[in-house]
């Protein structure tokens, strides 16, 4: 891995924006996490477990826009050595002045030493560094999720006619040289997204041609992976705008929200609410999976404490991927463990302390 940049090893460009940035990291450290590479060989669970942390340093990096502008003029060496960040006035050259004497950081041109206490790396658990990172995004999907349709019925019922829809392009004025569309969305669960399924859509229409009816049921193929956003188009479905000239009708992909998965591009995750004494002293927990019409379960039988940094990460229980349906992403357990409210009595921390003493816990 020498010579790797912190934005090769993230996958992205040097003018990567934040949001970008987020993404390669998740997706990078779903690839090169320990779980993914428990059943291989100890080298390679050890190339991982590197490429893991690695991963975490350049995100911990490149998603501090101070380090970022460190790292970008000095390059690593400037970053550890204690280099400030550059001037707002300064442009894009003049690393060549920089030099990196031991102990320290100086600049030519006048330029003030730094103190050398520069970045001294990832110091933390890359583990629980990707935990905090997938519990802030899987609330943030959560609570800004796409889900304006929560609750509407079913849509194979809905009549889509006269007005209903937007027109794309600009003016609704008919032309032959543009065919206006009607755009309906429709609202998918989870399950129709993991499972696939051939959804039936009844659409009212205006026509001028003899013969042409006004009603027709369309088949609209769900298949399995879609994500939110996919547009289905049938060609000159719509009004009949001019004879011979009819509109298409486009339905885009909803994804509404549900009450047990996140989705997150092609893996989804799960979280487990644990009592404290279940997170000390182990349980068992059936998450329900989306397979239909049989249901699934996947039982996760923890002995080890967990807590609210703890992440599992469980390869190939994802959804589907849409081009290769045979192929799934992977699940992204999360635990979250619930404390105590009340004060405990005397005697109960006397019990704690007398069964958990300091010496049992490792350091």
């Amino acid at each position: 891995m020498a010579g790797e940049s912190y934005y090769d090893l993230l996958g992205v460009p040097k003018d990567a924006k934040q949001d970008e940035i987020k993404k390669s990291y998740r997706k990078m450290a779903v690839k090169w996490h320990p779980d993914k590479h428990a059943s291989k060989s100890e080298a390679e669970q050890k190339e991982a477990e590197e490429k893991f942390k690695l991963i975490a340093e350049a995100y911990d990096v490149l998603s501090d826009d101070e380090k970022r502008a460190v790292y970008d003029r000095y390059g690593e060496e400037g970053l550890k050595a204690g280099a400030p960040p550059p001037r707002p006035d300064e442009d894009e050259t003049g690393t060549a002045s920089a030099h990196f004497p031991p102990g320290g950081f100086s600049f030519g041109g006048g330029r003030p030493a730094g103190s050398g206490a520069g970045y001294t790396g990832f110091q933390g658990d890359p583990s629980e560094f990707f935990a905090n990172f997938a519990r802030a995004n899987n609330q943030r999907q959560r609570s800004f999720g796409e889900n304006p349709f929560e609750g509407t019925g079913g849509l194979e019922e809905m009549l889509f006619g006269g007005g209903g829809g937007a027109y794309h392009g600009g003016s609704q004025r008919h032309r032959r040289s543009h065919v206006p569309e009607r755009v309906c969305n429709i609202p998918c669960p989870l399950e129709e997204l993991y499972n696939g399924r051939m959804r039936k859509m009844k659409v009212t229409r205006k026509s001028l041609t003899a013969g042409r009816p006004t009603e027709k049921v369309l088949e609209v193929p769900i298949r399995k992976g879609m994500k939110a956003g996919t547009r289905i188009t049938f060609s000159g479905e719509g009004d009949e705008i001019e004879p011979g000239l009819c509109e298409t009708i486009v339905f885009v992909i909803r994804e509404l929200k549900h009450d047990r998965f996140v989705r997150e591009g092609d893996d989804l995750h799960y979280e487990v609410r644990v009592t404290l004494t279940d997170a000390l002293c182990g349980f068992t927990h059936d998450v329900l999976m989306l397979d239909a019409p049989k249901e699934r379960i996947k039982r996760l039988n923890k002995k080890k404490p967990v807590s609210n940094l703890t992440t599992q990460l469980l390869v190939g229980e994802g959804m589907p991927l849409s081009k290769m349906p045979d192929k799934r992403g992977d699940l992204i357990i999360s635990y979250l463990v619930d404390f105590p409210t009340k004060e405990l009595t005397e005697e109960q921390k006397d019990h704690i302390r007398a069964a958990m003493p300091p010496e049992s816990f490792e350091v």
